[in-house]
């Protein structure tokens, strides 16, 4: 019964068995048959085609359509023959097209393109299928390198292009191309130039030249142009090439139509009634294109497009340009910004005319101003002149089209008379639009207006305020908006019949205001206007502000057009908005902006960009001026003035001399000074070290600044809220360091400031030291500018990361730099409108020839030699000096010296020898003892010194190639008499003290005689000199005893002492 049993359980098991075993085999034989059909891509290419990318084809087989739903690229990289690092894989699906393509043609190509590969490396790539039934394996290993990085670099530049004017309209340009080793050449090179004063931006060729050498045609008579090359190869662009030198093209009197810039229609009066139709009347006129650019557009080289045509049988290329917004408008104009490396579009088609290379050169004359180019003599018009009110603003018979304006000026079509005007360019004025106007305070005829930068920030909340003397009761003072002509968002205050109106629209509806009181003509007057959101308000002087709601939701406004100021390029479009077609008549003295003062000069010296027909309202007030003792009248207001005095002269008009002892500034006259730096500009490349003692009078303002107009380095302590601020730049970016809390106003404090490389330390007063670091990863500045004190000659000139806002209104009664401290006011080299401040010193309380030294709000007197006290009342004069009461010995305290000037003593510490044997005792452990020598130290100059450093005795001297130092260590700031002598004989030098310790040098060089034509000090010096280690040395605080030059020449020390001062009796 047991056995069948068995036999019955075994038959299951062994079907089991079989079972799975055919399952099994099963499987094997489908793996292997989906292997076979997801077998790899067939004829798999490798390409390089850069230094980072490699482009991998395969064509995919007829198999794999209903197996394969992608690829993946394997990839590594080979070192020594061995993948370095495990495989990348690069995933490509395909796609229902690819697979349908498959179908019809029986296989298809594909090509991908692997990057960000290592340059000049070998990699290795394989390809392999995957699909519904797993991933099938990869193709056989193929390696390929990338290209070595010196192929793939763009051309160099250039060389300075060499210009030669050919026609009237035509300009041949000739360059050399710069070779770059190991890498390709240049194909081709990309022409652009640009006329200086007109346009703002760089005008790019789409046309390459395949030569060095092209005529450009298509340019303006008689105009002032500068060009620019760049080289291309197929792997960039290089940089533009340095701008060649001004070339005018040929005077033409019967081609041109003037010099297109900044202009629009003049003083066009419509009638309320006809305003409604003004937007109608827009579309039945000529429409033209503006581009509008804001400071920083012109700030970049941007290279705008036009197409060009070049012999040289090169197919046609577009040169992408930069985003450029434009807006129609029906007058002839182009709004332009400063001149800078920019792009500039132009309407018309220009062709280039290819030539061979040329090695003549033709040498131009000397470049006129950027700012302020060379006028030439005016062009004949070619329609009827008619004189306007004033002699520069020109009225023509016929359009602009047909018109030629002079040089440097606007040709803009008059809508209302006819014909067409002609405007000077910001700037410029005159007849021929010839003279330099810098107008600080501008004058507006009606048809003028300046130009800046768009309202930035201002889209919810603006404040703007200025002064202004209206001589009409109409016209434009402000405008900014969307669109030059008013529709969408803007805000405009205009003066109509009298009245200023405040409009502004952020999108939904306007809101108006309108002062109470009418401005009176010739007076000055005080606006402000502001707005948050949807409310505004206008206040006009001292009245009651105006306050209004613009209508609907919407709180912001999207300003793009410039601000206009005075005006507007297109005031004619602007009565619906603004409610006058009419621009200012008058004078500006004030603008500010978000509590921001803005410069109304031309831009790089001022904030305004662009303009035109602006006069100067200040121009008569300093021409029956007259400022005596050299100083300089300058304009404070539109028709007030200001005498810049120089050092020791005050007053009006400086005709008052007076004796400066502790410095005032003061803001309001414009105040500052200058100082030599006390050592050459390489003693401070790598550390400085400023000590200031000052008084504020203001919140802000400059106390010291320095600018290497070289490099552009700087360093510069600064006032900024009530908080001194240390910066500087090293060249690579800029350290701002600021104090953790303001400085109290009316009262003596000391700044301390260390800079070592790129870090920064401050310290004021008590305060917490505040650190800081440049940035970038030079670490030296070069101080090849002198030291300005309390102010500069133009802020406006200095960078704007210097911090520089207003000179300092204070007074400054101590400078030191690197331990070296600089005498106010002795060392000034320079200086304007100083005055006096309130100080003690200025009643000199020191008595008998003393030094008053001010301390803070305190001081001390410095006394000759024989008197002492706190104010040098009391006598105490010496043996032959018919004093009262005899000196055994001189005590020096540290800010004390005697000097002798016979010639018998100062021979024996001079020439070949010397012999010094000295007794003293000090009180602390620096000190000078004995120095001959110039002061401040020159660089590889002859001296000869004893002092005390750390307790430590120090011989030094240098014969004129090199400094040699003895020292002997030991405490000899004890209070303890001690013996030393000091032996030089030729280079060799002994330093012995007290008769045990010694140390023997020797000097460096070849140089063996010590030649110097100064007196003897003792005990101190008049200002502190820097030892060979570049450590300040400060005067002895002790006593002298002995003093002998030689075995048997003896000194007596007040006796042969020529001058003196702060010397003290030493108690024995």
């Amino acid at each position: 019964m047991d056995v069948i049993f068995k036999r019955k359980t075994r038959l299951p098991f062994i079907l089991m068995v079989f079972t799975c075993a055919w399952a099994m085999t099963s499987a094997i034989k489908q793996r292997i048959y989906v292997r076979e059909r997801l077998s790899p891509p067939l004829d798999i290419e490798l390409q390089t085609i850069n230094c980072s990318a490699v482009q991998v084809r395969w064509r995919i087989p007829w198999r794999h359509v209903s197996t394969v739903t992608g690829y993946k690229v394997f990839y590594t990289v080979m070192r020594n023959g061995r993948p370095a690092s495990s495989a990348l894989a690069v995933n490509v699906p395909l796609s229902l097209d690819v697979l349908a393509a498959v179908k019809f043609d029986g296989q298809t190509a594909v090509d991908v393109e692997v990057g960000s590969l290592r340059p000049g490396t070998q990699h290795v790539f394989s390809v392999g299928a995957y699909g519904w039934a797993g991933e099938g394996r990869p193709s056989v290993p193929r390696r390929i390198r990338t290209f070595a990085p010196e192929i793939c670099m763009s051309p160099a530049v250039p060389s300075q292009p060499r210009v030669v004017s050919v026609s009237d309209t035509e300009i041949k340009l000739s360059w050399q191309p710069a070779e770059r080793e190991g890498g390709p050449a240049a194909l081709r090179f990309l022409v652009s130039h640009i006329r200086p004063g007109v346009d703002s931006n760089w005008t790019s060729v789409e046309d390459s030249v395949a030569s060095s050498s092209v005529v450009v045609p298509g340019l303006d008579p008689d105009t002032q142009y500068q060009f620019a090359v760049q080289a291309v190869n197929s792997f960039g662009i290089s940089p533009p090439s340095t701008i060649s030198n001004p070339a005018w093209t040929l005077s033409s009197q019967n081609e041109g139509s003037g010099i297109v810039g900044l202009g629009y229609p003049g003083n066009h009066n419509l009638s309320e009634e006809e305003a409604s139709d003004v937007h109608g009347l827009r579309h039945n006129v000529p429409l033209r294109e503006t581009f509008i650019y804001s400071k920083e557009t012109s700030r970049r080289s941007q290279l705008s497009s036009k197409t060009l045509i070049s012999d040289t049988g090169g197919e046609e290329e577009k040169i992408s340009s930069r985003e450029v917004r434009k807006t129609t408008t029906p007058s002839r104009t182009t709004v332009t910004g400063p001149i800078l490396l920019a792009s500039s579009p132009h309407p018309d088609k220009v062709s280039l005319v290819s030539t061979p290379p040329s090695n003549s050169t033709t040498s131009p004359s000397s470049p006129p101003s950027p700012l302020l180019p060379r006028p030439p003599p005016p062009p004949a018009s070619a329609g009827g002149w008619r004189r306007g009110e004033e002699g520069r603003r020109g009225l023509h018979d016929l359009i602009c089209e047909d018109t030629v304006c002079p040089a440097h000026s606007v040709c803009v079509d008059d809508f209302q008379s006819g014909g067409s005007r002609c405007y000077c360019a910001l700037g410029l004025g005159g007849e021929a639009c010839s003279e330099v106007v810098m107008a600080s305070y501008p004058k507006f005829h009606g048809f003028s207006h300046i130009a800046f930068e768009p309202l930035k920030k201002s889209y919810h909340t603006l404040q703007i305020t200025l002064d202004f003397k209206a001589d009409s009761d109409s016209g434009l003072l402000l405008f900014c908006g969307e669109s030059d002509q008013g529709e969408g968002d803007y805000a405009s205050l205009a003066l109509i019949h009298g009245r200023l109106h405040f409009r502004f629209n952020c999108g939904t509806g306007s809101g108006h205001m309108v002062s109470g009181r009418r401005v009176t003509p010739g007076r000055w007057h005080t606006v402000s206007v502001a707005r948050v959101g949807v409310t505004g308000w206008l206040r006009m002087d001292n009245d009651t502000p105006v306050t209004g709601s613009s209508q609907g939701d919407y709180t912001k406004i999207t300003f793009r057009t410039p601000l206009y100021v005075g005006g507007s390029p297109n005031v004619y479009w602007l009565i619906r908005t603004t409610g006058t077609n009419r621009g200012f008549q008058g004078c500006i003295q004030m603008l500010s902006i978000n509590n921001r003062m803005m410069d109304m000069r031309p831009w790089p010296i001022g904030s305004a960009l662009s303009g035109a027909d602006v006069g100067v309202c200040s121009a008569s007030v300093c021409a029956d001026v007259s400022c005596a003792h050299g100083g300089t009248c300058v304009t404070s207001s539109t028709d007030g003035y200001l005498c810049l005095c120089p050092l020791g002269f005050r007053g009006r008009r400086c005709q008052d001399s007076f004796l400066l002892v502790v410095p005032l500034f003061r803001a309001s006259v414009r105040s500052y000074a200058s100082a030599p730096w006390p050592r050459g500009p390489h003693h401070y490349l790598s550390f400085q070290e400023l000590e200031v003692v000052f008084l504020p009078g203001a919140p802000d303002g400059t106390l010291l600044y320095s600018q290497d107009t070289d490099t552009r380095d700087f360093l510069s302590v600064t006032l900024a809220g009530g908080h001194p601020e240390l910066r500087f730049d090293c060249g690579s970016g800029t350290a701002v360091i600021r104090s953790e809390a303001p400085v109290s106003l009316n009262e003596w404090h000391e700044l301390r400031a260390w800079r070592t490389g790129r870090a920064g330390i401050l310290q004021v007063d008590s305060q917490r030291p505040s650190h800081g670091l440049a940035e970038g990863a030079f670490t030296q500045i070069r101080c090849g500018g002198p030291l300005f004190i309390g102010g500069v000659p133009d802020h406006s000139s200095t960078q704007s990361q210097t911090g520089l806002i207003q000179p300092f209104t204070g007074s400054i009664q101590k400078i030191t730099v690197n331990g070296q401290r600089l005498r106010l006011p002795q060392d000034l080299s320079a200086g304007v409108n100083l005055d006096n401040s309130l100080h003690p010193c200025m009643g000199n309380p020191c008595l008998n020839a003393g030094w008053c030294q001010p301390r803070g709000p305190g001081y001390k007197c410095d006394c000759p030699l024989g008197y002492a006290g706190k104010h040098c009342q009391q006598e105490c004069g010496t043996y032959g000096m018919n004093f009262t009461e005899p000196v055994a010995l001189p005590q020096f305290i540290g800010r004390s010296y005697l000097t002798y000037d016979k010639k018998d003593i100062l021979r024996r510490v001079s020439g070949y020898s010397t012999s010094v044997f000295l007794r003293f005792r000090s009180f602390s452990q620096d000190g000078l003892l004995l120095w001959r020598g110039h002061m401040p130290l020159r660089v590889n100059t002859d001296f000869m010194s004893l002092s005390l450093k750390s307790g430590a005795l120090l011989f030094s001297y240098n014969l004129g190639s090199g400094v040699a130092t003895l020292m002997v260590n030991g405490s000899f700031s004890d209070g303890q008499w001690h013996w030393v002598k000091a032996v030089r004989e030729g280079q060799v030098g002994t330093l012995t003290v007290d008769q045990s310790e010694s140390s023997t040098g020797r000097s460096p060089g070849n140089m063996r005689q010590l030649n110097t034509n100064t007196d003897l000090f003792l005990g101190g010096v008049k200002e502190r000199v820097v030892d060979a280690q570049g450590v300040c040395m400060w005067g002895l605080m002790g006593c002298v005893s002995h003093l002998s030059l030689s075995p048997t020449h003896h000194l007596s020390l007040l006796e042969d002492a020529a001058r003196g001062r702060n010397v003290h009796t030493c108690g024995t």
